[in-house]
C-alpha cells in the first residue's frame, strides 16, 4: 500500500513539474486591432483599424503583468474626410487559465492613456483686397489672390483610457499560440471639442494575431 502511494506521489510530482514547464515566463503578442468607437458627443459611431503589441511577464502560471501598446486609424467619419489616429499605452494584471494544454483563456484589466490626433484638408479663397503679391511659406508667391490656398488643420489631445475583457489563445507549438479573439470594453475620456468638457467614450476593441512565448517556469 505504501509502495502504491509512493508511486502515485512520484507520478503526480512529475505531472506538476511538466505542467509548470509549460507555463511561459514571458509572452509577446503582435496582431491586428479593430475599434468600434462610440462617442458621447454628437459624432456618430465609427470604426478604426490598426495594430497592437503586448508584452507579458508571468511571475507564476496564472498571474501576469501586461504592457499593451496599440494604434488605430480612421480617414472618414460620417462622410467627412477627417484623418484620425488613436494611440494607447496601457498597463495592468492578467489572469490566465492553463488547465488545458491547448486552449488558454485569459482575463485582464488595463489602465493608461490615449493620444488622439485629427486633421483635415481645407481650401481657402483669399478676397481680392489688395493687388500686391504675397509670400506664404510652403505656398510660394501668390500673385492672384482669387486663387485657392491649401491648408491642413490639426488638433490633438491626451486622455485617460482603460480596457476590461479577455481573450483566447490556441497553442500551435511550444513557443507560439494563435489568438483568434481578444475582446475588450475600451473606455476613453477624450475632451468634447464642442463644449470643452470631458466625456466618456464607450468603445469596443477586438484583437487577433500571434503570441510568442519564452522561458519556462
Amino acid at each position: 500500500m505504501k509502495r502504491s502511494i509512493t508511486i502515485i506521489g512520484v507520478v503526480l510530482l512529475f505531472a506538476l513539474t511538466a505542467a509548470a514547464q509549460e507555463s511561459p515566463r514571458m509572452e509577446t503578442f503582435l496582431g491586428y486591432t479593430y475599434i468600434r468607437a462610440n462617442s458621447a458627443t454628437n459624432v456618430p459611431a465609427f470604426s478604426s483599424n490598426g495594430g497592437s503589441g503586448q508584452f507579458v511577464y508571468n511571475p507564476n502560471e496564472w498571474l501576469g503583468a501586461v504592457a499593451d501598446l496599440g494604434a488605430a486609424h480612421n480617414g472618414n467619419i460620417a462622410g467627412v474626410r477627417l484623418d484620425s489616429t488613436f494611440a494607447s499605452f496601457l498597463l495592468g494584471p492578467r489572469l490566465t487559465l492553463r488547465q488545458s494544454p491547448r486552449i488558454i483563456p485569459y482575463f485582464q484589466v488595463l489602465w493608461g492613456g490615449v493620444y488622439a490626433t485629427s486633421s483635415t484638408h481645407v481650401d481657402v479663397v483669399l478676397p481680392p483686397a489688395t493687388s500686391q503679391p504675397i509670400f506664404l511659406p510652403g505656398q510660394g508667391t501668390i500673385n492672384n489672390l482669387d486663387q485657392a490656398l491649401s491648408a491642413r488643420v490639426i488638433t490633438s489631445q491626451d486622455a485617460f483610457a482603460m480596457t476590461a475583457g479577455g481573450g483566447l489563445d490556441i497553442k500551435i507549438s511550444k513557443h507560439m499560440t494563435f489568438r483568434p479573439i481578444g475582446l475588450d470594453y475600451y473606455l476613453t475620456r477624450l475632451q468634447n471639442l464642442g463644449s470643452a468638457t470631458d466625456n466618456s467614450q464607450n468603445n469596443l476593441r477586438y484583437t487577433t494575431g500571434l503570441n510568442f512565448t519564452f522561458g519556462a517556469q
